[in-house]
C-alpha cells in the first residue's frame, strides 16, 4: 500500500488546532503502518521548514520523531518540496531517513506509472510563485538567510508563509482547471496516475488515459489518499465513510 498526504502546515494556528492536526496525523500513520510500503509527503507538511546548521525548530520535534519511527519500521518516506519548504537539506535524509525530491518525482509501482508534484506554479496566475521559488531556492540567498538568528528568521518566514497560504486557498474556479489541464498533459505522456497538492482542493477524477488526484489538505478536511489492490482512493481521516475510489467512476 502507498500513502499520500500533503499540506498540513504544522506550525501555524492556535496551539489546540496544531495539536489536533498532529494527533490525527499520528493516528493515521499508526493505523496504516502495518500495511504501507511507502509514504509520500507532497509538500508543505510544515508551514515553514528551514535547516540551519545547528537548529531545528522545536515545534516540529514530535512530528520528526514520528517520521523517524515510521522509517525505522522499514517504510520508505519520500518528501517532495513544497512552496513552504524553504530549504531542504541533509537533516531529513540523514536523521529521519527520508528521500528528498526538490521538484517532480516519477516512479513505477504495481506496473503503473505515477507522477507526483507539489503543484505550486501550475496555474497561469502563479507567476509570482515561479519567481519566488527561484529566489528562495537560490543557494546564495539561503546562505544569507541562515545568517539571521532563527527567532528573527522565523518571524520573517511567518509573514511570507501567511501571504502564500492565503493565496493557495483560492477558489476552484480560479485555478482548478489549470490543474486538470496539467494533469491531462502528463497522463498523455504515459503516466497512469498524476498527483498534485498545493491548492487545498481534494479531488479524484478520471481523465483520458488515467487518474488525477489532489491530496487536498490536512488542516480542516484532513484528506489523504491510499493506493492498493483496489486502486487509488481519496479519503478523509475524520470522516471515514466519506471517500472516493477510482472505481466509483466505472
Amino acid at each position: 500500500m502507498l500513502l499520500f498526504i500533503s499540506d498540513a502546515h504544522i506550525g501555524i494556528g492556535k496551539p489546540e488546532d496544531q495539536q489536533k492536526r498532529k494527533q490525527y496525523l499520528f493516528e493515521c500513520l499508526d493505523h496504516y503502518a502495518p500495511e504501507i510500503e511507502k509514504l509520500y509527503i507532497l509538500g508543505d507538511l510544515f508551514d515553514f521548514w528551514f535547516e540551519w546548521r545547528h537548529v531545528i525548530l522545536k515545534r516540529h520535534f514530535a512530528v520528526l520523531c514520528k517520521l523517524r519511527e515510521i522509517a525505522a519500521r522499514g517504510i520508505e518516506i519520500h518528501f517532495l518540496a513544497g512552496n513552504h519548504d524553504f530549504a531542504l537539506s541533509e537533516f531529513l535524509c540523514a536523521e529521519i531517513g527520508a528521500e528528498i525530491h526538490f521538484d517532480e518525482y516519477s516512479f513505477t509501482y504495481d506496473d503503473k506509472q505515477f507522477y507526483l508534484l507539489h503543484g505550486d506554479g501550475l496555474a497561469p496566475a502563479d507567476w509570482g510563485y515561479r519567481i519566488l521559488k527561484k529566489i528562495l531556492r537560490n543557494p546564495t540567498n539561503q546562505k544569507l538567510f541562515a545568517l539571521f538568528h532563527p527567532d528573527f528568521g522565523l518571524e520573517m518566514a511567518h509573514r511570507s508563509s501567511h501571504t502564500s497560504r492565503n493565496y493557495s486557498g483560492r477558489r476552484w474556479d480560479i485555478d482548478g482547471w489549470a490543474y486538470l489541464e496539467a494533469a491531462q498533459e502528463r497522463l498523455k505522456n504515459g503516466n497512469d496516475y498524476v498527483l498534485f497538492a498545493h491548492n487545498h482542493e481534494p479531488m479524484l477524477k478520471p481523465l483520458d488515459g488515467g487518474i488525477y488526484l489532489n491530496t487536498g489538505e490536512w488542516m480542516k478536511q484532513f484528506s489523504y489518499a491510499t493506493y492498493d489492490r483496489e486502486g487509488m482512493t481519496l479519503r478523509y481521516w475524520t470522516r471515514p465513510f466519506m471517500k472516493r475510489s477510482e472505481h466509483d467512476w466505472k
